[in-house]
């Protein structure tokens, strides 16, 4: 088998276990604002309350399949569940597309490092190690950007819940990023024939600082909005949303994604006044959510161009 086709067998795989995500991103989606469980209760029609059966749950093929009806009582499936299940498996595979991985990726993952002294090292984090973590991680912050996106375009409220688990993702890279540069630190080390001190091990090159700094470099000056306008200019949820992400990002790529997201905010708002006679109060999260996706996804480039006028 070609090294191609794998890639493509990979990438459907990844789409399909991405709507099989969307579809209980539906069950968040739908759940969260009513402050209903979601992982004991079982699946139900929005109608009539029957009880679903499993092959009714599959993911975009039972909406096709039942005409977006109701097995039950033939009332309208609403067009939401189709949408976020396949636009998360386009997403899912995006993350994994933008971010070059292929079949030659995962052939990869154990690389031999050769040392000045003479030794063979099974080195499973070089080089893809830690891209592999990223974009795992990188795929389910878009999912959670999701159920954020459609709940505070519906209620003007951000979840805690979504937010507190975009700063467990950034703990978890960030501590990912340390163990790494740590590990290769210490094998330096062998090779220069030095002892490391223990804040050295912790330290390593130092990496781990953009992304703390990028914790407070946009949420702080957020705050302070929010506090000053004493919230009508800034809701609280989008100042922890932007915190969590730049813990994810690094300072560098959530001022990215502001900076993106304000854009967003601005031009697609306005459009809706003129077309829609939308009102001036618009939901920040949506806006913010895309201008995360665009810095993790784009971040890296913009920042470069930016920097070559300098």
């Amino acid at each position: 088998m070609s090294e191609t086709l794998f890639t493509v067998i990979i990438y459907i795989f990844i789409f399909i276990f991405g709507i099989i995500v969307g579809s209980f991103l539906n069950v968040c989606i739908l759940r969260i604002p009513l402050k209903e469980t979601i992982v004991s209760k079982r699946s139900h029609c929005m109608s009539c309350g029957h009880q679903l059966a499993w092959y009714d749950l599959f993911p975009l093929f039972s909406y096709l399949f039942l005409r977006g009806k109701c097995r039950y009582c033939k009332a309208k499936i609403s067009k939401q569940y189709p949408i976020v299940e396949g636009f998360n498996g386009i997403v899912a595979v995006l993350c994994f597309a933008i971010s070059g991985f292929s079949a030659y990726t995962l052939k990869n993952i154990y690389t031999i490092v050769w040392y000045t002294d003479d030794r063979f090292v099974w080195d499973w984090a070089a080089t893809v190690y830690e891209d592999i973590i990223v974009v795992i991680l990188s795929s389910i912050l878009c999912s959670v950007l999701i159920v954020i996106t459609v709940i505070d375009w519906r209620t003007f409220e951000i979840p805690l819940g979504a937010n507190v688990t975009i700063f467990v993702l950034g703990v978890v890279r960030v501590v990912s990023l340390m163990l790494t540069d740590s590990r290769y630190y210490k094998m330096k080390c062998v090779v220069l024939d030095k002892v490391p001190t223990f804040l050295e091990k912790v330290n390593a090159n130092g990496r781990w600082l953009e992304y703390f700094i990028g914790f407070f470099a946009v949420s702080v000056p957020l705050a302070i909005i929010y506090y000053a306008s004493k919230g009508k200019a800034m809701g609280g949820g989008d100042v922890k949303l932007m915190a969590a992400a730049g813990l994810f990002l690094g300072w560098k790529l959530a001022i990215v994604a502001l900076i993106a997201g304000c854009l967003y905010g601005s031009i697609i708002h306005i459009i809706r006044m003129k077309v829609s006679d939308e009102g001036k109060q618009l939901a920040m999260g949506p806006y913010l959510s895309a201008g995360i996706i665009t810095a993790l996804w784009f971040g890296d480039t913009i920042v470069k161009w930016y920097g070559s006028f300098f």
